[in-house]
């Protein structure tokens, strides 16, 4: 699915023996498109394997176990019960995936994996905070959305502060991030800062075009103006008080300094973008933010993690 002018949806539908933990990635063949046959590209995978549900309910008889995997597997969000990846378009191989989504076709996928570490640990904090850029969120929703399906989970404070260039990129994950925040436990914090970086005109075109689909031209080139019928309403997330959506970049110094001054401690800062993104991070939670200092005034423990990603 084509969800906008550089983002395609692929969902595949999950192999009975395949399982994986947030944070892994897997390899993906496309015969049909790739230049050669047997080309590998890696994705980080943007659902939650919900299967592990059934271990947790093995462990955890909790009535609130039982009600969270009804309602999650009742509703049918595909982030929850196949694989999904949200694939960056540019050149070459996401260029040649970007038709075949515009035509709504189907494609043939062979998928190697899952490989790389879990980042299931990150329960055992009681803060989480994540910094994201665009499709980053795929490195980060599969942990929120463990960290809701896992009662007993450790984490109590949950943060996500994503930078995005238009408001249309929430719709990628709207339906499910919404479900998310309404099955969160009583004594789970949720907080959702979302940064537009887009230019208004980028953004007021995207309202006005919100409810339909039309082609359009620049210089030449057909542009196909993408929308999700039946998608809840941006205004719908925006409504939860958890969410707060601001115009402009976001400030990693001075979030995550507020941050660490309201916790104590253990805290786990992920980031997900470009290098730009990451060293923004590190720079913020550099010497004496999160240093010895910082502790022995009671101040949080902090681990960070980076998931950078490139392209060639």
């Amino acid at each position: 699915e084509l969800l906008s002018e550089d983002i395609v949806q692929l969902c595949l539908r999950r192999p009975q023996h395949f399982h994986w933990s947030p944070g892994q990635t897997a390899y993906l063949i496309m015969p049909s498109v790739s230049t050669l046959p047997f080309e590998a590209h890696p994705f980080t995978i943007a659902s939650f394997d919900s299967s592990l549900l059934s271990t947790a309910k093995l462990e955890d008889q909790s009535e609130s176990s039982e009600n969270y995997e009804t309602q999650v597997l009742a509703s049918g969000a595909p982030f929850w019960k196949e694989l999904v990846f949200l694939v960056n378009v540019h050149g070459g191989f996401t260029k040649k995936l970007k038709e075949v989504a515009a035509m709504k076709g189907q494609v043939k996928v062979f998928v190697d994996g899952p490989y790389g570490p879990s980042v299931l640990t990150t329960r055992l904090y009681l803060w989480q905070v994540s910094c994201l850029g665009g499709s980053g969120i795929s490195y980060t929703l599969p942990v929120f959305l463990s960290v809701i399906g896992h009662g007993k989970s450790s984490c109590k404070w949950v943060v996500f502060i994503w930078s995005i260039r238009g408001a249309d990129y929430v719709q990628w994950i709207e339906e499910a991030l919404v479900k998310a925040v309404q099955l969160a436990p009583p004594s789970l914090t949720v907080s959702i800062h979302i940064f537009d970086t887009g230019s208004p005109s980028m953004s007021q075109s995207m309202e006005e075009d919100s409810s339909l689909s039309s082609p359009t031209e620049k210089k030449g080139t057909p542009k196909q103006v993408v929308t999700r019928k039946g998608s809840l309403t941006l205004s719908m997330l925006l409504s939860l008080r958890v969410v707060k959506m601001e115009k402009g970049r976001s400030d990693p110094d001075a979030l995550l300094k507020e941050e660490i001054n309201m916790a104590s401690g253990s805290m786990s800062v992920s980031v997900c973008g470009s290098q730009g993104i990451a060293c923004a991070v590190c720079h913020a939670l550099r010497f004496p933010v999160s240093g010895p200092s910082s502790i022995l005034s009671g101040g949080p423990s902090v681990t960070l993690y980076v998931e950078s990603f490139g392209y060639t």
